[in-house]
């Protein structure tokens, strides 16, 4: 606790100096309900990783204003992208669609999106695993098996070549939201869902499931995802970006954004995205 104290009054006496030279700014960071990222409603409404890293940023930012605003992915990206001043926490980086934003140069690399059984039935898709991923492909000919998937979401492409397969025989049921997928799985109406590690946890404590649940990696699917903070593009945005770019590169200030992912993620998961390095970095 002595040396985040430290971080914070030494990134703070930085920040207010900025903010005393190019006068007091102001920062609007957008959000989009998304449990356990942010969340907006229920007995751990605010409590969030991406919550909690929000309090960590304004704090590391004196210099400014900071104003939350609750919206919808669409929105959010529109608000960033068409006036200055504007940042979105955890966010995916996709530079031909969001070209008039600037990113954090260090992302969180998380867990990719996973198949996800009740523990209790694990053996039975140990046999799609022999190379300790699951192959959809060969999960997908047993028509006895029944999975679940949001509708509106990019699960990228092993899985989504999955979904869109037209031979395969595994039946697949559409839902609109996490709650739904997990609710379906815990109720045994479902074989299998995909999902992310962190959503499994939290919807697994809000709805207050004794089930145990295996989350298994999916063959030639992404070990992770990066998560980023994105700013509008103007001289605020990009000053700001420089400032929070400043407070990752430091460990205390670093360890201090990741360290609300620990309770949702398991500690191999966990000392994954506590060391992560841009994408160019991994391996060196």
């Amino acid at each position: 606790m002595g040396r985040w104290n430290g971080a914070l009054a030494a990134l703070a006496a930085v920040g207010a100096a900025t903010g005393s030279a190019q006068g007091r700014g102001s920062i609007t960071w957008m959000t989009v309900d998304l449990p356990p990222a942010t969340i907006y409603e229920g007995e751990m409404a605010g409590t969030g990783f991406a919550d909690q890293q929000l309090r960590i940023l304004s704090a590391a930012l004196p210099g400014y204003d900071h104003q939350i605003v609750k919206g919808t992915i669409a929105r959010d990206w529109h608000e960033l992208e068409t006036r200055d001043g504007v940042c979105f926490n955890w966010v995916t980086r996709n530079s031909g669609f969001h070209w008039n934003a600037v990113f954090s140069k260090r992302p969180v690399l998380n867990p990719g999106y996973r198949l996800v059984v009740r523990a209790t039935r694990l053996t039975e898709f140990l046999p799609y695993a022999a190379t300790g991923d699951i192959d959809l492909e060969l999960l997908g000919r047993n028509d006895s098996l029944s999975g679940g998937y949001i509708a509106s979401r990019d699960y990228l492409a092993a899985i989504n070549g999955f979904l869109g397969a037209e031979d395969r025989r595994a039946k697949l049921q559409k839902t609109m939201s996490s709650s739904q997928l997990v609710g379906l799985l815990h109720a045994n109406r479902l074989d299998f869902i995909f999902a992310s590690p962190t959503e499994v946890a939290f919807y697994r404590e809000a709805q207050h499931l004794n089930d145990e649940f295996a989350v298994l990696r999916v063959k030639n699917g992404p070990v992770y995802n990066e998560g980023y903070i994105a700013c509008s593009s103007g001289p605020v945005g990009k000053a700001v970006i420089t400032q929070i770019d400043a407070y990752l590169e430091r460990p205390e200030g670093w360890a201090a954004y990741v360290a609300p992912l620990q309770r949702w993620l398991d500690p191999a998961d966990y000392a994954f995205a506590a060391g992560s390095r841009p994408k160019q970095e991994v391996g060196k």
